[in-house]
């Protein structure tokens, strides 16, 4: 029987990238987005991974209409900046909202299927973001690391079965997310925080405009959903972004704090 994929995100992004991808390889796909997928060999289903209800409702109209679900691919995720101290609370916690809890909720609603299939897959977006907090963007860091520790313990939890899970963490991806996401303004700031914040807000915008194409994230995913033992996490970007994840983990923590500050100052 045809195999059957899910995609979260797919209006636009990485998500918009995979999905007609997992098509021509033969996948029966569907496409979520909170608004309609148009796109080739695509089945749109909209639904807001944050809406519990409306994300459980979809997931059951699609195993009303192929019987079964092999994989999920969550590229559905949002970012935002804004010191703590001044970042408006609804914007910090839509953050989390769509990309911890969204997770959590595409994970209850999912799993019961992905178990039944002999080679079940669930590869969730993180960041490389997730491995380390970086200034003005902690709602934003603190979403993607709460999504790596949920990587680490579903990945204790499904043991013996024949479903696996992984995390992928890009870098920075060539995508709109900028333009569309909340960025606090920063003639709104304490004068303390506007320099920094406008140099480091400048800067992502910039990385982002000289980001991977989502169509390498794309590809990278494909690859790794084929293999047939899958690791904790797997980090797609350039070599000091990968090797930065490590760095995180074994300086010692004011070494790595000083590192990152010069980067940020």
């Amino acid at each position: 029987m045809q195999n059957v994929a899910l995609v979260t995100g797919a209006s636009s992004g990485v998500g918009e990238a995979l999905a007609p991808l997992l098509a021509r390889r033969g996948y029966k796909v569907y496409g979520m987005s909170r608004r309609t997928v148009n796109l080739p060999g695509v089945i749109s289903l909209p639904a807001d991974v944050s809406d519990a209800k409306g994300l459980e409702s979809a997931v059951s109209q699609l195993i009303k209409e192929s019987g079964r679900l092999d994989v999920v691919l969550h590229c559905a995720g949002i970012g935002g900046a804004g010191p703590v101290e001044q970042m408006p609370t609804d914007r910090a916690r839509r953050i989390m909202e769509t990309n911890f809890w969204g997770s959590w909720n595409l994970c209850q609603a999912t799993l019961p299927h992905l178990r039944k299939s002999e080679r079940g897959r669930l590869l969730l977006v993180g960041s490389i973001a997730g491995f380390m907090g970086i200034p003005f963007r902690a709602a934003y860091c603190a979403s993607k690391a709460a999504l790596k520790t949920l990587t680490d313990s579903l990945r204790m939890e499904i043991k013996g079965t024949n479903l696996q899970v992984t995390m992928v963490a890009p870098g920075d991806i060539s995508t709109n997310s900028i333009a569309t996401q909340y960025r606090q303004p920063a003639a709104d700031l304490d004068p303390l925080y506007r320099p920094a914040y406008q140099k480091a807000d400048d800067g992502m915008a910039a990385n982002v405009d000289h980001g991977m194409p989502a169509g390498r994230v794309a590809e990278a995913m494909l690859e790794i959903m084929n293999k047939n033992e899958l690791k904790p996490y797997y980090v797609i970007g350039e070599p000091i972004q990968k090797v930065s994840t490590v760095a995180s983990r074994i300086l010692p923590s004011r070494v790595w704090e000083w590192v990152l500050g010069r980067y940020y100052k």
